[in-house]
């Protein structure tokens, strides 16, 4: 069935033909023709060896009869079973597409291809750049910062390392070196200074110790030099700690005194200046060390190196609204208040009082007798004044040794512009102040007006002088020789104390302080300009009178005052020493002096400067005097601020020292032995202070304490042990004269009863002389037998005769030893 044979006679299976497509041959078997198929209705059909039609299946239809089923076009679809008409296959819609083979139904188009029309047979792949999801109607094209290949379901990000910097990119580029790249970047950003990246970085790297990245976009790091180290942005490289960068950018040097160790990265203009150090500028390399370093809070802003309430050179000036008190390095300003001002009044009182309190103890001795009905109830009173001023006559070379010593000592640090240990300063500056009076430079003045060098010089050189004429006035205009000697003795008193302290306030007027921007200021006055304005050679040219005033006038006038007196005060010291010894030569010479003394008021009120010193060496004093000026005023001109100038002050002191040790010019031995000490000790403050100088200091904050210690034991132990030996020799001389006063007490009963006897044997021997009428001859006789009668009174004791020789030369050798420490008071 199915078939058809058109071969007559042929029985074969295989010579039969299967009947047309469309067409069936219901008959089993016998077909002989073609016409034996019969068509199958629109709608249907049959395949060739069907036996029967069959509606058209779904994507397929019959258009007439015995045609069979055809499938519907390409990018149709039917889903109708029996159809007869094309009309009845339908278009895909977009985002379906109908293959051949597949037309009874239209397929989604899958991810990365899409359909943008009705009727598509197949769906297109997307374009590289775009994207399409699952039934995709068109192609989404991707962002910047994404790419996509073709037929891509969606556009991938891209990775970090790479951007794309235009919308429908294919792909993502790699970032190139010195760049780089985040996820999804759609440029390539630039690595900053100090940084660096590779190719493809999706970030930039700081570069490692030692390298820099100078640039931006850095695709490495350069090395910096063996001297150099990179900033801490790596941006550039630095001078390593304790090394700076000059005006030469290419070249590093190490960091002067004062300036950290431990920053790195400094220029000359960001130098960190330690505390206690100053700069005059941001260009200069001139790091000093400030007076006070407490004045000096330090840092890298040099406008601002100063701490509150100091400002100017060193940091050594008070700031508007604060008064200085101290100079040098104890210098402190403090904020003005109403309490600055009760201090200024509090000292000024205390300072009234004192002086009032030493004239009165001058002048006491001056006043008018006592009249006879009072004497008996004011001799005590007299005796105890008596014994004060001999107490105080027999310590006042003592009081003028260290007196002298302190006013040289307390002003080294100022003569040789050296910081000693502060304990040491603080100590020596305060003791000498006292000694030279110097209260003013403790007084918050500039609180109450404008105070600087110039008006204390004003005050300094002129207020001793007005005092110095009402002192001379007055002594001219004295009625009594002894007041006016005392009035005189107070005058020398003054300008013993305060030459030297004046004498500096004067040579301080031309020491200047250079500094490396040509500027130029007074040492002891940091806010006044040297060698600017007519105010300043004013000023010189008045230092320079005050010079012939007091360094020079005072020094001449101890001079002349002496030398006109020098026969009445030498003594015949050094006649007398070649024909008796030493000591009685000595003795003999003070005697001498005392009756001249006696018999001449004028030479009395010299005392002051002479009575101390053997009576060969009258001229001492201005010795004296000459020393300490040259130890303080005219050091200051003798390179000053240097090791030289420390090493010639110690050779003079060395010189004066020999001087003094070579003629003992002082009356009592302990004397001269103080001021031998006194000089000694001045002597290792000077070497003290040229260690310092060279800085042999070099050494732990545990032993700079002990070296500041020690520095001030010297200034005052050695003096203390010598008056200690002093006061034990007074004290031991004090119970032998006890001793001696009892065997005295009895031998001065017999002395009297025989003294008694020799007088009433020489009145009857004059009686009788008269009566014999022998006038002139009788008077000579009475002399001379008034005379041996006394000797032999005296001769019937010796230890009474010496002890009557002491007691007429006037108590000045007292108790103590001279020399060979031979005792007067046998």
């Amino acid at each position: 069935m199915g078939t058809y044979n058109t071969n007559v006679g042929s029985g074969a299976a295989s010579d039969c033909a299967f009947c047309p497509t469309g067409k069936i041959n219901p008959d089993t078997t016998g077909a002989s023709s073609v016409s034996a198929c019969q068509d199958c209705a629109a709608g249907q059909g049959a395949s060739s060896d069907s036996t029967s039609c069959e509606s058209c299946t779904a994507g397929t239809y019959g258009p007439a009869t015995g045609l069979g089923c055809f499938q519907c076009g390409r990018g149709k679809y039917s889903e109708a079973v029996g159809a007869t008409a094309e009309t009845q296959c339908q278009q895909c819609p977009e985002g379906k597409s109908s293959p051949i083979g597949v037309p009874s139904h239209c397929e989604t188009c899958t991810a990365g291809t899409y359909a943008p029309g009705e009727g598509y047979a197949s769906c297109s792949t997307c374009n590289p750049g775009t994207s399409c999801g699952e039934g995709a109607t068109e192609m989404d094209t991707c962002q910047a910062g994404s790419a996509s290949g073709a037929g891509s379901a969606s556009c991938g990000v891209c990775l970090a390392g790479s951007y794309s910097n235009s919308d429908g990119s294919s792909e993502c580029i790699t970032c190139q070196a010195g760049k780089y790249c985040g996820e999804g970047a759609t440029e390539m950003l630039t690595c900053p200074k100090g940084k660096y990246s590779n190719f493809g970085a999706s970030s930039c790297t700081k570069c490692g110790p030692s390298t820099i990245a100078p640039e931006t976009s850095t695709m490495a790091c350069s090395a910096c030099d063996s001297y150099q180290v990179a900033s801490d942005e790596r941006t550039e490289c630095v001078c390593q700690q304790g090394y700076y960068v000059g005006e030469d950018a290419n070249k590093a040097l190490p960091v002067p005194d004062g300036v950290s160790p431990n920053t790195a990265g400094m220029t000359i203009e960001t130098l960190d200046i330690l505390p206690g150090f100053w700069r005059t500028s941001n260009g200069s390399t001139e790091v000093l060390s400030c007076l006070n370093e407490e004045h000096c809070k330090g840092g890298n802003n040099t406008a601002d190196l100063c701490s509150e309430g100091y400002t100017g050179p060193l940091c050594a000036v008070c700031a508007s609204g604060f008064a200085a008190t101290g100079n040098g390095e104890l210098l402190v300003c403090n904020e003005c208040t109403g309490a600055s001002i009760f201090t200024v009044l509090g000292v000024l009182a205390v300072v009234f009082v004192l002086i009032t309190a030493i004239l009165i103890i001058f002048l006491k001795g001056t006043s008018e007798r006592i009249p006879p009905p009072f004497k008996t109830r004011s001799s005590s009173v007299s005796e105890k004044y008596e014994n004060f001023s001999s107490r105080l006559s027999k310590i006042e070379p003592i009081v003028k040794i260290i007196t002298a010593y302190f006013q040289v000592a307390g002003g080294l640090s100022f003569v040789y512009g050296l910081k000693f240990p502060k304990f040491f300063s603080t100590v020596t500056n305060w003791v000498g102040g006292i000694f030279s009076l110097n209260f003013i430079a403790f007084m918050p003045l500039g609180c109450s007006a404008p105070v600087n060098h110039y008006t204390s010089l004003l005050v300094y050189t002129g207020l001793p002088i007005l005092l110095g004429i009402v002192l001379i006035a007055s002594s001219k205009l004295a009625s009594k020789p002894e007041l006016r000697n005392k009035i005189f003795e107070v005058f020398l008193t003054m300008t013993f104390i305060l030459l030297p302290s004046v004498s500096v306030k004067i040579f301080s007027t031309f020491a200047c302080k250079d500094f490396d921007d040509g500027k130029s200021f007074l040492k002891v006055d940091y806010s006044i300009a040297c060698d600017e304005g007519p105010e300043y050679w004013f000023y010189w040219t008045y230092a320079m009178a005050m010079i012939a005033v007091y360094p020079v006038g005072i020094p001449l006038m101890y001079f002349i005052l002496v030398y006109r007196k020098r026969d009445l005060l030498e003594c015949e010291q050094g006649q007398l020493e070649e024909s008796m010894s030493d000591n009685a030569a000595l003795k003999e010479a003070l005697k001498i002096r005392a009756k001249n003394e006696e018999e001449n008021e004028t030479l009395k009120s010299l005392r002051f400067l002479y009575g101390a010193y053997e009576p060969k060496y009258w001229w001492f004093e201005i010795f004296e005097t000459l020393r300490k000026l040259a130890l303080t005023g005219f050091l200051v001109f003798l390179a000053p601020g240097t090791a030289a100038q420390i090493a010639i002050s110690m050779l003079m002191g060395l010189a004066t020292l020999r001087v003094q040790s070579g003629t003992k010019p002082y009356i009592e031995a302990v004397n001269d032995k103080f001021a031998e000490v006194a000089m000694w000790q001045l002597f290792l403050t000077m070497f003290a202070a040229l260690c310092l100088k060279v800085n042999l200091d070099d050494e732990s904050l545990q032993d700079q304490g002990y070296f500041d210690m020690t520095l001030t034991l010297i200034q005052f132990l050695p003096l203390i042990l010598v008056l200690l030996q002093d006061v034990l020799t007074i004290q031991d001389q004090g119970n032998d004269a006890k001793d001696e006063a009892i065997s005295l007490s009895q031998d001065a009963v017999e002395v009297g009863v025989r003294g008694a006897r020799a007088i009433t044997e020489s009145v009857d021997t004059a009686i009788a002389t008269f009566k014999t009428g022998a006038v002139l001859g009788g008077g000579s006789e009475i002399e001379m037998k008034s005379k041996t009668n006394k000797d032999q009174v005296r001769g019937e004791n010796p230890a009474v005769q010496l002890n009557s020789k002491n007691n007429e030369g006037g108590g000045l050798l007292g108790e103590g030893q001279k020399k060979t420490g031979d005792d007067y008071n046998i």
